[in-house]
């Protein structure tokens, strides 16, 4: 039995967008070819003809609204623009239009590149090759034409006439193949590579099943050998049909709408078998599953009605849509009114598959997308290798280093690179590859078939092209140029032209891995510890604590944890009693609300507090167990000279030295206090201060500014500045973390609210040494690090997840994310020599959330577990034994921080283990027996019955017939 399959996009739903995303009061000129789509987009730029007809409108598409007359435009100075597309493997503006004088214009960031005269009426289109650079495909309603805008050459390469005139081109996904729908109602389908052997076999033409005199538009479905035509039946229905390549004698299904002058415009998504039928001169959006191996192929989906006729359509770049919002497809339609005001509009409308929620990336609707980068280079293709379409992952976490990844494997260091020195060198590099490859394809014997018209052109031009190899590397006469070209009419070029230089593919293979350094602990892992180790049952946690904070604070006897009541609470519980907390337990009362909290690193029994009433207040929790009655005595409280307090840090290695965060005035700066005197003022600024933290050896305060978005490094004696770097881009909160005295790692927020994590240079911070984009999403990141394996965790607040990175050679590699069961408010770690080094746990944490406090470890697994893995955990910094006397410190002491070894007393470390024995492996397979205990089974089973029907006989003959005893 066969079962049908039915795409998993079938219950997505489009909408159009509010108006205030519109880009509206445009001056629209509707008048395009038959197989154009009325409208271009790349991943910055919508591109629609103007009311003149004479120049193309730049719409950025992240800011749409009323455009008027202040867009940018790209003019054509001899005629009205036909036809217009952009490149996939480019995303710098790259844009080709033919207009109705049959000239033609490449236009590369909004400036014009090279203009050529591809043909002497009307060039209906005008495209970019899908996978090779260079290669621009132009038509006329007699002609099709290919040509290599990289070459010296004003001829085009490959041509070929038709006795129908030609109303759509369509190149296959990977380049290989052409097709080109004409006016008789059917579509041909030909190798523009000029090799005959391959034209024998792949080149087609279909039935006739459009009617005649229709404009026919044809459409490969990416890579795969099948087509989508759209024309009209004899009695003028709107018709779609589905094709296999490989038998043309037949659609594989079709689809009939409601009868129009017009034709329908078909759109195709790759990644989700979905083609869109947009209805030209009407109203209507329909998708289809474009699937052949779907078990109803061209069945609709679903449809949107808009309120005005479009006249035009495109589908936005895969990397450009809302991915972590589902959203598998945005279609922007070009209409001349909408009710929007004067003019015509551009409406987005987006494709959203429905899911429960949309927190993690859902790898099941995004497969990996072709990437903006070619795929070959034109000797390459000329020559039949094979191709491989570079893709890129869509998981914003992932996607940039897939894309970095991708230009290194490909040879493209740098978007900005000179293209033209690049371009020379590929060609030098290839000519070699490209001589071989023709002379080994000029044995091949030619095969004499009877081809349309448009196939057995080319077959005449592959044979003189086969017989003469190297007529290309000649000068061309004007014979060999009409030989070449496949049209008598063709004229000779007077003189050279200076080539357009597109980037090219690397002549390295496209297959080729791009190699990374592996991280050391690549399978770290999460683990809930049992619940006996957690905190139960908490009442009255503060779920609104400040973001500039953290709710939960650890010691190494007590967890501090922020609530909700009169005059700023905080909740103290005994780190060895965990279990269920009772409804009222102990509590410190600050007196104002308490805007943050930490404790003394250098004594687990005291915890400062900091209030809206700017006091610094220093309690003492006594060593005893604790009740709702427990008294903590005051030690010591500073009133702050500022008017607001937002963080505060103790310093490192100097007991009594902390470092306060205060706004005074339109002014903050970091104050540094001792007892009751204040010190230091560091990074006084008008500019606001998201967060600061103190240098591991103390003796710097790296802090992040929220106007200028700049990270900036101050030496904590002298104040002065050391250096300033750019930071996040956004001005939402972020949060800073040393991973070493080298390094420093910052969490917050980029454009369009994506989650990112950079990694700085302390000596150098003109520019991060790397930085990764995590998802999307509003939850604040809060970095907290082991820095004896260089791994940075982030805190995922109002998120289930924690993510983990470690520092390889300057690079942020990802590392497994840990996911709990309930949403985090917040996590504290204990000093690294808390963790159970025996299980090969890295840290141990406390994770808050909004009932309870989960005890988590990060662990890794290790092959010779009862040995000490003292490869990584090297002794390590005790944080809990101050090293320098505060006063010495602030006099310009430096700190001599004392370390701890961490290997349990009895355990043998793992580099002086003995070599482990190595097994024996014997290869013979010995046979198994089982013992078949079916016949046993059995006999018990009859055994069983028969004991069961002699009780019931021995019943009934003792039954006396009364159911009453004596």
């Amino acid at each position: 039995m066969r079962f049908a399959r039915f795409n998993k996009y079938r219950n997505a739903v489009a909408t159009v967008a509010a108006r205030e995303s519109w880009h509206s009061e445009l001056a629209i000129d509707t008048s395009v070819s038959l197989g154009a789509d009325g409208l271009a987009v790349d991943s910055k730029h919508l591109y629609v003809k103007s009311a003149n007809g004479n120049s193309l409108q730049a719409l950025n598409v992240d800011n749409p609204g009323k455009a008027g007359h202040q867009t940018e435009c790209l003019f054509n100075a001899s005629g009205k623009i036909v036809d217009w597309n952009t490149a996939l493997y480019d995303d710098s503006g790259l844009v080709v239009f033919g207009d109705n004088q049959g000239a033609v214009s490449v236009w590369k960031d909004r400036s014009e590149r090279l203009r050529l005269q591809a043909h002497t009426s009307s060039c209906v289109v005008a495209q970019f090759h899908p996978t090779v650079a260079g290669i621009v495909v132009t038509a006329a309603s007699d002609e099709v034409k290919l040509w290599n805008v990289n070459s010296s050459s004003a001829e085009a390469f490959w041509s070929v006439p038709s006795s129908s005139a030609i109303d759509s081109v369509s190149l296959k996904g990977d380049g290989q193949l052409l097709s080109a729908g004409t006016h008789d109602g059917t579509f041909a389908i030909f190798d523009p590579r000029l090799k005959a052997a391959s034209i024998g076999s792949a080149a087609g033409k279909a039935c006739a099943f459009h009617a005649p005199g229709r404009p026919v538009r044809v459409l490969w479905l990416g890579e795969k050998p099948f087509l989508l035509s759209t024309g009209m039946t004899r009695i003028r229905e709107r018709s779609a049909a589905l094709w296999d390549q490989r038998n043309l004698s037949q659609p594989v299904a079709s689809l009939a709408l409601q009868p129009s002058t017009k034709p329908l415009i078909p759109l195709f998504d790759e990644d989700t078998n979905l083609a869109y039928l947009v209805e030209k001169g009407d109203c209507a959006i329909r998708w289809v599953d474009a699937d052949p191996s779907s078990g109803a192929p061209l069945s609709e989906l679903g449809s949107v009605i808009l309120s005005s006729q479009i006249s035009g359509c495109a589908l936005l770049p895969k990397r450009q849509l809302k991915i972590m919002g589902g959203e598998i497809a945005r279609i922007y339609v070009a209409s001349d009114n909408c009710g929007a005001g004067a003019g015509g509009v551009v409406i987005p409308i987006s494709h959203v598959a429905p899911r429960r929620t949309y927190l993690d990336f859902h790898r099941d609707l995004f497969p990996d997308t072709r990437a903006p980068l070619p795929a070959q280079t034109y000797d390459q293709w000329m020559a039949q290798e094979p191709v491989n379409v570079p893709r890129m992952t869509l998981d914003p976490a992932k996607s940039k280093e897939s894309l970095d990844g991708l230009r290194k494997a490909y040879g493209i260091q740098n978007e900005s690179s000179d293209s033209s020195t690049l371009s020379s060198h590929l060609r030098q590099a290839n000519s070699t590859n490209s001589q071989k490859a023709e002379l080994e394809k000029s044995t091949v014997d030619l095969q004499h078939e009877e081809q349309p018209d448009l196939t057995s052109a080319i077959a005449t031009a592959a044979a003189e092209k086969v017989a003469n190899p190297d007529q290309d590397k000649k000068p061309k006469t004007a014979e060999k140029i009409g030989d070449m070209c496949l049209h008598n009419q063709l004229k000779p070029p007077q003189q050279k032209r200076n080539p357009l230089s597109l980037p090219e593919a690397s002549t390295r293979r496209a297959w080729l891995t791009n190699q990374r350094t592996h991280a050391r602990f690549r399978y770290l892992e999460g683990v809930l510890y049992k619940p006996s180790e957690n905190f139960t049952n908490l009442q009255n946690i503060n779920q609104r604590f400040s973001q500039e904070n953290d709710p939960i604070k650890i010691s190494a006897k007590f967890i501090a944890v922020a609530c909700v009541g009169t005059g700023g609470q905080i909740g103290i519980l005994r780190r060895d009693s965990p279990g269920r907390v009772p409804e009222k337990f102990a509590t410190i009362v600050h007196g104002a609300d308490v805007i943050a909290m930490e404790f003394d690193p250098f004594d687990p029994m005291a915890i400062t507090t900091a209030g809206a009433d700017n006091k610094l207040q220093m309690w003492r929790i006594p060593d005893a167990p604790l009740s709702e009655e427990s008294f903590f005595d005051l030690e010591e409280y500073v009133h702050v000279t500022a008017d607001k307090i937002h963080q505060i840090r103790f310093h490192p290695w100097a007991k009594g030295v902390v470092a306060v965060l205060v706004s005074d005035g339109d002014e903050q700066a970091v104050y540094i206090y001792h007892g009751l005197m204040l010190h230091f003022i560091i990074g006084k600024t008008g500019e606001g201060i998201h967060s600061f933290a103190w240098s591991p050896d103390g003796e710097r305060i790296a802090l992040t500014t929220k106007k200028s978005k700049q990270i900036r490094l101050y030496d904590a004696h002298t104040q002065e500045q050391l250096g300033k770097g750019p930071a996040m881009d956004s001005i939402r909160p972020c949060r800073i973390s040393w991973l070493s005295n080298n390094y420093i790692c910052l969490a917050g927020f980029g454009t369009g609210s994506q989650r990112q994590i950079a990694l700085y240079n302390a000596s150098d911070m003109a520019q991060p040494l790397d930085k990764k984009t995590i998802d999307v999403g509003p939850g604040l990141l809060v970095p907290f690090v082991d820095p004896d394996c260089n791994i940075v965790y982030l805190d995922d607040r109002g998120s289930r997840l924690t993510h983990a990175f470690e520092v390889v050679e300057n690079k942020l590699i990802e590392l497994p994310k840990f996911e709990s069961t309930q949403p985090s408010l917040g996590i504290a770690v204990l000093p690294k020599k808390y963790a159970d080094v025996e299980q090969s746990e890295l840290l141990r944490a406390y994770r808050l959330n909004a009932q309870s406090i989960e005890s988590v470890g990060f662990q890794v697994p290790r092959k010779r577990p009862e040995y000490f893995q003292d490869d990584i955990f090297p002794a390590t910094l005790d944080s809990e034994i101050p090293s320098v006397d505060a006063m010495a410190w602030i006099g310009g002491a430096v700190a001599e921080p004392k370390y701890v070894d961490l290997c349990p007393q009895g355990m043998i470390p793992l580099s002086q283990a003995p070599p482990e024995a190595i097994r024996k492996r014997n290869f013979e397979i010995e046979p198994e027996y089982q013992e078949d205990n079916t016949k046993n089974a059995i006999s018990a089973m009859l055994s069983r019955v028969d004991d069961l029907d002699e009780d019931e006989a021995e019943a009934k003959g003792n039954d006396s017939g009364s159911d009453w005893g004596d």
